[in-house]
């Protein structure tokens, strides 16, 4: 993974810009700051490397998976997030899939409105930003992903 790195250097003027709404932001020392909750610089191309060989267990036994499922709501409704250990859960209410549920969407949002999510159902991996920070980029990216995952369940 060449195009991986921790952010840094408040120099580094590489990464593409994120917004909130139409304001670019550029926040370096922040970014240098948050490097264990997402001041690591990516492409989509090489999350979902990463995501694909950590589901498939090439960094310990796929089944200590299960035990970073201790789901945690941070937010109410709204602004639903289910914190595990490392991991996040995107909740899709039933009905929004009443027929065929989607049981399970895992991986996590950056701070940026970068994504990676996996759905175990249907195999699917998702990955890539909305370069939102307002968490209309979010919202849009988890509707999307529903929809994909509902047309191949």
């Amino acid at each position: 993974m060449s195009n991986t790195y921790v952010y840094n250097d408040i120099n580094d003027k590489e990464l593409a810009a994120f917004y909130y709404k139409t304001k670019k932001l550029w926040l370096p020392n922040y970014m240098s700051s948050v490097s264990v909750e997402g001041g690591i610089v990516s492409t989509a191309e090489e999350v979902m490397i990463f995501m694909k060989e950590f589901f498939k267990g090439r960094f310990f036994p796929k089944e200590k998976i299960e035990g970073l499922k201790k789901w945690n709501l941070l937010l109410p409704p709204p602004g639903i997030f289910y914190y595990g250990v490392g991991l996040e859960k995107l909740p899709v209410p039933r009905i929004l899939s009443p027929i065929k549920p989607i049981k399970e969407i895992i991986g996590f949002w950056g701070q940026s409105g970068s994504f990676a999510w996996y759905n175990s159902d249907t195999g699917l991996y998702f990955s890539g930003t909305t370069n939102q920070s307002n968490g209309f980029g979010h919202n849009a990216t988890g509707n999307a992903i529903v929809k994909i995952i509902k047309s191949v369940l």
